[in-house]
């Protein structure tokens, strides 16, 4: 984009934060509406949205309309999301944390894919419209692919759809040439409001929202500042080998060279993108055999060293390593947090409560990259041990959230559950 746009280092900044400011309004409204009209409108409404913006991004006739399409990006991204409430809302309870961990790995297969793409397109085609168009096509897979997957049963049952509730169960046995237990489905008497931004705040969750929100944001902070952090060591070897010693004002306007990847930039990233595949396999058997306030106290603070050694000065193959085993970490921990949202709220705020902590989450992002693309080349040290002193604290506040989520029943509303057991129907 910088060959044919001139562009300075705070509008390459502006592009990725944008996109997460689009995503902060976006997750709370789009989870308002998976609460009241269901996780699969939000999900479609999201994909369309999504596949829209992103094939138009690629006419962009100046940067203004690129920011533009960008923001409206980032809010269709608002809904995703949803996706790991709708497959939590299905998931046994003893194999729930499992079940989230094998979302992720086709989060990681799509870093790859993305990457693979890159390598192609910009090596035979050389156009960067061209990769933005093409990546945007899986978005209109996913909508098409909708129809044969159901609505969450849990949202009906809590929006006074009994029926369809109990025939999606009456499918789903079926299909899985299973038999309903006996007895009826029984009728939940709610008299609240679901989808309120408010609830999340009351006296039974706030304590609770407000510990996961700070836990969304510094590992977002992390997660997104190691991802970004990664070309650049990649092609220098060392934070601290060639750093300007300019100031941070200096760095924002400096102008970015029109540059281009080599084979070995792209192994490079692969290879590191794979990184995250490692620390899933083994979350994926800690989930189920480990208190999850611990795992996710404990991967915190081992991915904050892994980021503060970023910064010694040894060879490109060593740092490679440290970069390998941080975003490792720091992608599991994204899925423990989403994981443990999913199980942390009741049905009638459950979405919004992923829309919240994915605002949150993205607030991180949208400041990262003033800190990872442009701080570091000024002042490294700084900006490393701020990326790793806010995934530090992640850890601690994990160790006061006031109840562990491992083994527990979803709840259906707040302060008491109300009707029946839904686990032993799955």
């Amino acid at each position: 984009m910088a060959c044919d746009w001139p562009l300075v280092r705070w509008q390459i900044a502006l592009l990725t934060s944008i996109v997460f400011a689009g995503i902060m309004v976006g997750s709370p409204v789009l989870g308002a509406v998976a609460d009241v009209y269901g996780r699969k409108r939000a999900l479609a409404v999201s994909s369309v949205l999504l596949f829209l913006f992103g094939a138009v991004s690629a006419a962009s006739p100046t940067f203004v309309w690129m920011v533009i399409f960008r923001t409206c990006m980032g809010f269709s991204l608002g809904g995703i999301a949803q996706g790991v409430t709708l497959n939590s809302e299905y998931c046994p309870t003893d194999i729930r944390g499992k079940s989230g961990f094998f979302i992720c790995y086709f989060w990681s297969f799509g870093s790859l894919g993305v990457v693979l793409l890159m390598w192609l397109v910009m090596e035979f085609i050389g156009s960067w419209r061209i990769l933005l168009l093409f990546v945007s096509v899986p978005c209109l897979i996913v909508v098409l692919s909708l129809k044969w997957y159901p609505e969450s049963a849990r949202y009906y049952l809590v929006s006074d759809q009994r029926d369809r509730a109990v025939k999606i169960l009456n499918t789903l046995a079926k299909t899985n040439g299973q038999e309903l237990p006996p007895g009826e489905l029984t009728k939940v008497d709610l008299d609240i409001k679901r989808g309120r931004l408010q609830d999340l705040l009351g006296k039974e969750y706030r304590r609770t929202s407000l510990l996961f929100w700070y836990i969304w944001f510094a590992t977002a902070f992390g997660y997104f500042g190691i991802a970004l952090l990664s070309p650049h060591i990649i092609q220098k070897g060392n934070l601290l080998s060639d750093h300007t010693n300019g100031t941070f004002i200096q760095g924002l306007t400096d102008p970015v060279p029109c540059a281009t990847f080599t084979t070995k930039d792209y192994l490079d990233m692969l290879w590191t993108s794979a990184a995250e595949f490692p620390g899933l396999l083994v979350f994926t058997f800690l989930i189920e055999h480990v208190r999850r306030k611990l795992l996710l106290s404990l991967a915190c603070i081992a991915s904050s060293f892994s980021i503060v050694l970023l910064l010694i000065d040894t060879h490109k193959t060593v740092i490679l390593l440290f970069l390998f085993s941080a975003r490792a970490l720091l992608c599991a921990i994204f899925q423990l947090n989403y994981i443990m949202t999913s199980e942390a709220y009741p049905t009638t705020i459950r979405a919004i409560a992923m829309g919240a902590g994915t605002a949150f989450c993205r607030l991180g992002g949208l400041i990262v990259p003033y800190i990872a693309q442009v701080l570091v080349i000024e002042q490294p040290v700084v900006a490393i041990c701020l990326l790793g002193g806010l995934v530090f604290l992640a850890g601690v506040a994990a160790v006061f959230l006031p109840f562990e989520t491992k083994g527990i029943s979803m709840k259906y509303r707040c302060l008491r559950t109300t009707g029946l057991h839904f686990d032993h129907f799955l």
